[in-house]
């Protein structure tokens, strides 16, 4: 168990495996859950040794550092598709579906549930991208990968991340950055603003089709700070 610098705040395991089915990341065998810090929307603010201190022995290579930013625990939408929610893939906010679609206060928003690339550009919510999943597949052959229905952490915003570069264009220093238009789960660079893409980033680390880039988003993307 590792103690973040932010006050109170305790977690399960490195910060990127977090994958519980408990609101709180934390619950006794009847699913009755322990207050250790982690609720629904948390955000802490780490620096980049920060981030890499509460990583995965062996995580901060091949892909799966993690800098400095915001880090929020969030839902994985039940329906999401798991290969989409690994490691450097994109996460969008899930509004309500149905009877309740646009209609105040949007409990899927309020708590917050995040959802994979297929599942937004299905649902017309690819503007509402809300960060970065940064659980790899697996860690020493034991998986990580978030469950959809369960709790994760993701990157959201305030600083760097590493991203998975799609098959649309490669990303550039300086480039915009955003997920890929072809809705595969990665993210793809331009010279010029996607103003459909929602919030972007700026390559600060160039990457190929295949590989990995870094992003550097300025602001805070989803706020819930609780």
């Amino acid at each position: 168990m590792a103690r973040l610098t932010t006050p109170g705040i305790w977690l399960p395991g490195p910060l990127n495996t977090i994958n519980s089915s408990s609101s709180t990341a934390q619950a006794d065998i009847a699913g009755n859950p322990f207050y250790m810090g982690l609720n629904p929307g948390k955000l802490v603010v780490l620096s980049t040794q920060e981030a890499q201190n509460v990583a995965a022995a062996g995580t901060l290579v091949s892909g799966s550092t993690l800098y400095d930013g915001a880090y929020q625990y969030v839902q994985l939408d039940s329906g999401a598709t798991a290969a989409y929610a690994l490691a450097g893939s994109p996460a969008f906010m899930l509004l309500d579906q149905g009877a309740t679609e646009g209609t105040l206060p949007e409990t899927a928003y309020g708590l917050p549930v995040v959802t994979t690339a297929d599942v937004a550009n299905s649902l017309g919510l690819k503007s509402l991208f809300c960060g970065v999943f940064i659980n790899p597949s697996t860690v020493n052959g034991a998986s990580t990968a978030p469950t959809p229905g369960n709790w994760t952490m993701i990157f959201a915003g305030g600083g760097r991340v590493a991203v998975n570069v799609g098959s649309v264009a490669n990303v550039a220093v300086g480039n915009f950055v955003f997920p890929d238009t072809n809705n595969a789960g990665k993210f793809e660079g331009s010279a010029t603003a996607n103003t459909a893409a929602g919030k972007q980033g700026i390559g600060a680390s160039a990457g190929t089709s295949g590989n990995q880039a870094v992003a550097y988003y300025s602001d805070i993307i989803l706020k819930f700070i609780t």
